[in-house]
């Protein structure tokens, strides 16, 4: 199994690595995050996430997040959850609004080089202010962390896929989407806190050139 994963987690980092010599834009990504037990005894959890993420070479605000939800804990390896998102766009003509509900589940998968892989599948349904139609996406990701000598410090590597299962009226293409490659560190805050940060690859299809954005992504989480 481990072998497995470990070519799986390889061959996604390969598919990014050809889009790195391609530049269209450097940008700055936030976001904080909070999960975990809503009380210490029950099995239902929450989530929250949120992001600014700032375009144009870091000059302007290009998009912002809010991402509520609610789960369940199956047990110690596997959780389910739900909820709706909000995101707002700069179009360059003004905001684009999108709506999305999601269903996903986060998993731990296995050791690997002394490291722990785990995964998150998620299946969004989104809706854009410019048509009417539901366009429907899978993400999935797989994320490798090792700690570095100590606890308090982890290398951190991840990639997340994002294929498109329809077509909509609101330019949603069916197929490939996206794909992000990150690579840098966590730094633990205390026990249910960090912050980690590094270099974010972001391939984007589009009707005309691609785009592969080149980013800086900070992030701060909580578990509650």
């Amino acid at each position: 199994m481990t072998r497995r994963f470990g070519a799986l987690l390889s061959s996604a980092f390969i598919v990014a690595l050809p889009t790195l010599a391609q530049t269209s834009d450097h940008q700055v990504w936030t976001s904080v995050s909070m999960t975990g037990l809503i009380a210490e005894n029950s099995r239902l959890l929450i989530w929250f996430d949120g992001h600014a993420r700032f375009s144009e070479d870091a000059e302007g605000l290009g998009v912002t997040i809010l991402r509520p939800g609610l789960g369940w804990k199956v047990n110690d390896k596997v959780s389910l959850w739900g909820g709706y998102a909000r995101v707002t766009s700069d179009s360059g003509s003004g905001d684009l609004e999108e709506d999305r509900f999601w269903q996903q589940s986060t998993y731990s998968v296995s050791k690997l080089f002394s490291g722990q892989v785990s995964g998150r599948t998620r299946l969004e349904q989104r809706w854009r202010d410019t048509g009417d139609d539901t366009g429907w996406r899978l993400r999935q990701s797989f994320r490798w962390a090792r700690p570095l000598g100590s606890d308090n410090l982890s290398l951190v590597l991840s990639n997340e896929i994002f294929w498109s299962l329809n077509e909509t009226d609101w330019g949603q293409g069916e197929g490939y989407d996206q794909n992000r490659a990150f690579a840098g560190f966590a730094v633990k805050v205390s026990d249910r806190s960090q912050f980690e940060f590094g270099y974010l690859n972001n391939h984007i299809r589009r009707p005309g050139p691609d785009a592969s954005n080149n980013n800086l992504a900070i992030s701060y989480s909580l578990r509650r």
